[in-house]
């Protein structure tokens, strides 16, 4: 039997948590045709010491100092799991404004990390055949040092130039980062023309949803209801054009808004509460969210378009599809493969006779063409995609 390539990933995200991320469901399906070893946040000596003082912050501060063992073995599914070690915790520095002590913290810290990696990997026996760094240019550009000779890949789901804590130094280490690796792999088409140029290689690899916990909250049917739930699932921040909703609401729709979801942004949060017949709840576990969804009766994503925004395939919008529900959003990014399928608008008078024809016209017809849609972009079809770039492909 052929034994199965190692994929090293270094991730910017926890794998534990209360949101889910493409780097983690990417890795989870990957682990059906090879063995991920997923090295996870890097906690700072900072988060160590209020993992201690904090026992409810849930850091795992014990596995970071190797009170605990550092590898554990995340179970995926009966026949798959993951080897997720916790890293060596690293010098606070994103505070940090001169590039040049930025960059001297920095290489230390890629020291205590890549250097404690490469030794534990070695005592463990397992050589990684290829590396993906996930949105995370600070270890990144350590790979070539600490694992020379290994394929090394750059994720990147997001516009890091725009993200609030990784805007000082994570724009020009990415741009360093994309011209050392062997390829960059973009959630967007926008992302990869924006961050990459003809000689370049890269690739694109949207994100997608998992079938298995979806599909068993699948709508067959509409609701039959007089008065409609028209939601949205994820976080509470200034990507909400909180206006646009105060305009629509305003003008005495048919339906209910529900927001379920982590609040980041208290005054956002306020706001949408004062919108007449506005609701918001906390956020629910990652295995709850089909059944919330499948109490709506249409998903919407209604962000404001900006540097940020316009960089983001949003997770939810497949969520939302694979449930059956119709979806309208704000002209924040262009998905063109939604087409037809999602309607767009960032008027409110169109935003509300949309939504309101959108539930109207509902039928099992155009419910299952939804959930077909979906299924296309299934996290394991997504996976797929991901080691056939990688050359890790199970015939490959």
């Amino acid at each position: 039997m052929k034994q199965k390539a190692t994929l090293l990933c270094i991730s910017m995200t926890p794998w534990h948590g209360d949101y889910l991320k493409s780097t983690v469901e990417l890795m989870k399906q990957a682990s059906s045709t090879v063995d991920v070893i997923f090295l996870d946040y890097q906690f700072t000596w900072k988060d160590i010491l209020i993992g201690i003082l904090k026992p409810s912050s849930n850091i795992p501060w014990k596995n970071a100092l190797g009170i605990k063992h550092r590898l554990q073995k995340i179970k995926v599914s009966e026949h798959q799991s993951v080897q997720l070690i916790t890293p060596f915790p690293i010098i606070p520095s994103f505070w940090i404004g001169n590039r040049i002590l930025f960059g001297w913290v920095n290489r230390i810290n890629q020291f205590l990390v890549l250097s404690n990696l490469r030794s534990f990997l070695a005592h463990k026996e397992i050589v990684p055949d290829c590396i993906l760094t996930a949105f995370n240019p600070f270890m990144g550009l350590g790979i070539t040092r600490y694992f020379p000779n290994k394929p090394h890949f750059y994720y990147c789901y997001d516009e890091i130039g725009a993200a609030h804590w990784l805007k000082n130094h994570g724009e020009y280490l990415e741009k360093k980062l994309i011209q050392e690796v062997n390829a960059s792999i973009f959630t967007s088409n926008f992302l990869q023309q924006k961050k990459t140029s003809s000689h370049q290689p890269s690739h694109v690899v949207t994100n997608g949803v998992d079938l298995k916990n979806f599909k068993p909250f699948a709508k067959n049917c509409p609701n039959t209801l007089p008065l409609k739930k028209v939601g949205y699932l994820g976080s509470i921040d200034d990507r909400l054009d909180v206006n646009l909703l105060k305009e629509v609401m305003n003008s005495n729709p048919s339906f209910e808004l529900h927001f379920v979801g982590r609040v980041v942004h208290q005054e956002v949060a306020e706001e949408l509460k004062s919108i007449r017949q506005t609701f918001l709840a906390p956020p629910v576990a990652i295995d709850e969210v089909p059944r919330v969804m499948a109490s709506l009766d249409a998903g919407i994503i209604p962000y404001v378009k900006n540097e940020f925004t316009e960089a983001i395939y949003p997770l939810k919008i497949n969520e939302y599809l694979a449930i059956g529900l119709p979806v309208l959003m704000t002209p924040f990014a262009l998905l063109n493969e939604f087409e037809g399928e999602v309607k767009v608008s960032g008027e409110a008078v169109v935003f509300k006779s949309l939504l309101e024809e959108l539930l109207a016209s509902d039928s099992e017809e155009k419910i299952h063409k939804r959930q077909k849609l979906a299924d296309q972009n299934s996290w394991a079809n997504k996976s797929r995609e991901l080691l056939a770039i990688l050359n890790l492909a199970e015939n490959g």
